[in-house]
C-alpha cells in the first residue's frame, strides 16, 4: 500500500476496489492502522487548509460521506472503522499541532532531530512512523529501534543512483544517560547507541558515494556489505569499513577515541586525510586502536572484544579497570551523578560484571573489595 493511494482516498478519487484494498490493509495489522493515523495527521497539517486545521478535517469527513454513498454494503464496516480512527486523530491534531504545542526537549528523553529544528521525543515502548519535513515517510520506529531501511509498506523511497550529494538529508538522534537505542540505516547497517551518545546520519545514502555518519559517544556498528565504503567520523578521526562489525567510543569528555574490531577490518585515519594504507592504521579482529585527540597518534593493542561490546546486551564488564573509568560508565548507564571525594579510590583496580543490578547493588559489590562510604540522594551518589 503506497502513500499515493491514501492521498487518493482522502481526496475522494479512489475507486471502490481501491477503498476496499485500503481498509483491508488497515485492518490486517495494528501497526498499519497506527501508520495510517500518523499519515492522515500529516495530510491534514500539510494540506492547503493548513491555516485552519478544522477545515482540513472537515474536508476529510466530506470525502468519507461521498464515499459511503457510493460504496457497497460490505464496505460500510471499513468506513465505520475509519470514522473511529478519524475522531481520535482529529482530536489529537486539533489539540497537538506543531504550531500550538511544540515538543519540549528533555534531558531524560531520546530525541530525534528530523531537520529545521523539528524534534520528536522517542519513547522506546512506542511503534510509529517517522515523517520528514516534506511529509514523506522516512522510517519506522518499532520499540527501541528506528528503521530507515524499510520505508514501511506505505512509502518505498529509493535513492536515485544519479542523485547529487546536496540531496543528502540528515537526521540526528540523541540518547541520554540511562538509555540505549538502535538505528537500522537505509543500507541495512545496524547501529547500537550507548547512553550519552549523539548520532547523525543520512536518511538515505547516495549510491556511488561514501556512506558517512557522525558519532559523539559510543556505538557498535554492524556494517552492511556494499561497494561504497562506510565511514564513522568521531572527533576528527575517521573509521573506514566496507562490511564489518566494530565498536567506537568517542565521548567528548574523554581524550581518546577507541575502536575495537570484532570482525572484518577497518582503517583509522585523520578526517583531513584521504584514506590510504600510508595514512591509516588497519585493525584485525580482537584489537583496539586508541586515537589520541591531541597528539593525533594511534596506539594498537590486542584486547578481548567482548569486554568492550558487552554493553550492547545490557552488561557492564570491567577487567583490571580503574575506578575513575568505572564511575563514568556507571554515570551513563544509571543516569546518576557520582561525586567522588576519595581521590585515592580513583586509582583502585576492579574486576566485575553487572547486568540487572541496581546502582546500590553495584556499589555494595564494589565495597566488598574496598571499603567505600557513600550516600545516594536526589539522583546523586556521593562518595566520602
Amino acid at each position: 500500500m503506497n502513500q499515493s493511494a491514501i492521498v487518493k482516498y482522502l481526496s475522494g478519487e479512489a475507486s471502490e476496489d481501491e477503498v476496499e484494498a485500503l481498509f483491508e490493509w488497515i485492518n490486517s495489522d495494528p501497526l498499519n492502522e497506527r501508520m495510517y493515523i500518523d499519515l492522515i495527521k500529516v495530510w491534514a497539517m500539510t494540506s492547503e487548509s493548513n491555516e485552519n486545521k478544522t477545515q482540513a478535517w472537515q474536508s476529510i469527513q466530506k470525502s468519507i460521506d461521498k464515499r459511503e454513498k457510493r460504496v457497497n454494503r460490505h464496505l460500510l464496516k471499513y468506513a465505520a472503522v475509519f470514522i473511529g480512527i478519524l475522531c481520535g486523530t482529529y482530536f489529537y491534531v486539533t489539540h497537538n499541532t506543531i504550531e500550538n504545542s511544540p515538543i519540549q526537549n528533555s534531558q531524560d528523553s531520546i530525541t530525534l532531530d528530523i531537520g529545521n529544528g523539528q524534534l520528536e521525543l522517542i519513547d522506546a515502548s512506542d511503534d510509529k512512523v517517522i515523517v520528514g519535513n516534506n511529509g514523506q515517510v522516512i522510517g519506522m520506529q518499532k520499540g527501541d529501534t528506528l528503521n530507515y531501511a524499510v520505508k514501511t509498506n506505505i512509502n518505498h523511497t529509493i535513492t536515485d543512483a544519479n542523485s547529487k550529494a546536496e540531496d543528502l538529508v540528515y537526521n540526528e538522534i540523541k540518547v541520554p544517560y540511562g538509555k540505549t537505542f538502535q538505528v537500522l540505516l537505509s543500507d541495512g547497517t545496524y547501529v547500537y547507541l550507548n547512553a550519552g551518545s549523539t548520532f547523525k546520519f543520512p536518511v538515505n545514502f547516495i549510491l556511488g558515494l561514501e556512506r558517512k555518519v557522525f558519532l559523539s559517544g559510543e556505538g557498535f556498528f554492524e556494517v552492511a556489505k556494499d561497494k561504497d565504503p562506510f565511514i564513522v567520523n568521531a572527533n576528527n578521526a575517521n573509521i573506514r569499513a566496507l562490511g564489518t562489525a566494530f565498536n567506537v567510543s568517542a565521548y567528548p569528555e574523554e581524550k581518546d577515541v577507541s575502536t575495537v574490531l570484532v570482525e572484518g577490518s577497518v582503517g583509522i585515519y585523520h578526517n583531513k586525510e584521504q584514506f590510504s594504507k600510508e595514512h591509516s592504521t588497519v585493525l584485525v579482529p580482537n584489537h583496539m586502536a586508541i586515537w589520541n585527540k591531541e597528539k593525533k597518534g594511534v596506539i594498537v593493542k590486542a584486547v578481548d572484544a567482548e569486554m568492550y561490546t558487552a554493553w550492547v546486551s545490557g552488561r557492564l564488564v570491567f577487567r583490571n579497570t580503574p575506578f575513575k573509568v568505572i564511575r563514568k560508565k556507571l554515570e551513563r548507564h544509571y543516569n546518576i551523578q557520582i561525586i567522588n571525594n576519595n581521590r585515592l579510590l580513583d586509582e583502585k583496580i576492579y574486576n566485575a560484571v553487572f547486568d540487572i543490578e541496581t546502582i546500590r547493588e553495584v556499589m555494595q559489590t564494589l565495597d566488598e573489595s574496598f571499603r567505600i562510604k557513600y550516600t545516594i540522594e536526589n539522583n546523586k551518589l556521593i562518595i566520602e
